[in-house]
C-alpha cells in the first residue's frame, strides 16, 4: 500500500509540473501527509494541489483564503476496488483572493460557500456530488465572473445565487445531472436575476414521480439554454427573457418554456417527447452511474452541435458522463500480490492496474 501511494504522488508531481502536491487521508489504512483537508491547505502555497484520498470516514469542512489551489478527491463514485468517496460533512469555503481555484471529485453533504468580499473569480467546480446541499454564490453588490460547473451530480442540490444586487457573467453549466426527489429546495437554481453570458448546455434535469420541482426559483433572467433535457422539471415557472435552443421537454407541466415569460424560442426545441435514453428517469431515480446515452430517437444527434441532446458521451476528451464519476487524475484501480509466499531472497510480484478518466 505504501508503494502504491508513493507511485501516485510521483505521478501527480509530473501532472502538475512544478507545483507541490500534498496528500490527505483520515483513514489509518492509507498513507498521507495530513489527516485533515484544512491542514494541507494551511501548508500549501498558491498553485499547489491537495489530493484527498477516499476514506470510510467523513472529512471536516475547509476554507481557502488568499491562495489559488486545486482540491481533488477521487470522484463522487470512484470506479476502483475499495472505491471510497471523499465526503465533506461540513461547510467548505472558497474565500478572498482565491480566484482560479478548482474543486474536483468531492462528495459534499455540507454546503460549498463562495460569499466572501472581495469574492474569487474563475472557480472550477468539476465532477463533485452535492447531496441535499447548496453551492452559495451570492455576495451582494458584486460581480462574479468565469465559473465552470462540469460533470457534477446535484442530488437534491442547488446553486443559490439569490441576491438582486449581484451580477453573474460568463458562467457555464455543462454535463451536470440535476435530480429532485422531493427534498430539499425549490429549484436547482435560485436567483441569477442579473446575468450576462450564463449558459446551461447539455444538462439533464429530472424529478421522481410525484415530486415535480421547478428548475428555477428567485426570478432568473437572460439565461441561454442549449441541448438540455427536462423531464418532469418546469423550466419556465421562474425564468424570463431567456433563450432556448435545441432543448427537449417531457412531462414537465409546461412543455414549451420557450413560449412563456418573454422567453425566446431560438429553434429546434422538442416538445413533450420521450428522449429514449438507455436508462429511464421517469420512476425513482436510477444510479448516477447508469447509462443515459441515446442511441436512437428524437434526441439522437439533435443538439445544436450535432451531438445528442442531454448528457454528453463523447468518445474522447473530458466531457463524458461515464467518466464524471471519477476525478480527472489517473488512479490505481487494483493492486494484487501474485505470489504471497516468497522464499528468502525471492521476488515479490505485485500486479498494479491503473486507469484514467480524462
Amino acid at each position: 500500500m505504501k508503494k502504491a501511494t508513493c507511485f501516485i504522488c510521483t505521478l501527480l508531481a509530473v501532472i502538475v509540473l512544478n507545483a507541490t502536491v500534498r496528500t490527505v487521508s483520515n483513514s489509518p489504512a492509507t498513507l498521507a501527509q495530513f489527516n485533515t483537508i484544512q491542514a494541507a491547505i494551511d501548508a500549501s502555497s498558491s498553485g499547489d494541489t491537495v489530493l484527498v484520498h477516499g476514506s470510510p470516514n467523513q472529512y471536516g469542512g475547509f476554507t481557502i483564503n488568499s491562495k489559488r489551489l486545486a482540491i481533488i478527491g477521487p470522484g463522487w463514485s470512484p470506479d476502483k476496488n475499495l472505491g471510497f468517496q471523499a465526503v465533506v460533512q461540513q461547510s467548505a469555503i472558497v474565500g478572498t483572493a482565491s480566484s482560479n481555484s478548482e474543486i474536483q471529485g468531492l462528495y459534499f453533504v455540507g454546503s460549498l460557500d463562495i460569499n466572501s468580499a472581495p469574492h474569487p473569480d474563475n472557480i472550477k467546480i468539476i465532477r463533485n456530488q452535492f447531496a441535499g446541499v447548496r453551492v452559495h454564490i451570492h455576495q451582494s453588490s458584486t460581480t462574479y465572473t468565469g465559473y465552470l460547473f462540469e460533470g457534477n451530480y446535484f442530488d437534491n442540490g442547488q446553486v443559490y445565487a439569490n441576491s438582486s444586487s449581484t451580477t453573474y457573467t460568463n458562467f457555464l453549466f455543462q454535463n451536470n445531472w440535476f435530480v429532485e426527489t422531493g427534498c430539499c429546495w425549490n429549484g436547482s437554481f435560485d436567483g441569477f436575476q442579473n446575468t450576462t453570458g450564463v449558459l446551461l448546455n447539455h444538462n439533464l434535469f429530472s424529478s421522481s414521480a410525484g415530486n415535480q420541482r421547478d428548475v428555477f426559483a428567485g426570478g432568473a433572467r437572460f439565461i441561454n439554454l442549449t441541448n438540455n433535457i427536462f423531464i418532469r422539471r418546469n423550466a419556465a415557472s421562474s425564468l424570463s427573457n431567456s433563450t432556448f435552443t435545441n432543448n427537449l421537454t417531457f412531462g414537465t407541466g409546461n412543455n414549451t418554456p420557450w413560449a412563456s415569460n418573454g422567453n425566446v424560442d431560438a429553434g429546434d426545441n422538442i416538445t413533450d417527447t420521450d428522449p429514449q435514453m438507455a436508462t429511464s428517469v421517469l420512476g425513482n431515480p436510477p444510479s448516477a452511474t447508469s447509462d443515459f446515452s441515446i442511441a436512437a430517437g428524437p434526441a439522437n444527434n439533435a443538439g445544436a452541435d450535432g451531438k445528442d441532446i442531454g448528457l454528453l458521451y463523447d468518445a474522447t476528451g473530458s466531457l463524458n458522463w461515464a467518466n464524471s464519476r471519477n476525478s480527472r487524475l489517473p488512479r490505481i484501480f487494483s493492486m494484487n500480490i501474485s505470489n504471497p509466499t516468497v522464499s528468502s531472497g525471492g521476488t515479490l510480484q505485485v500486479v498494479v492496474e491503473a486507469r484514467k478518466s480524462n
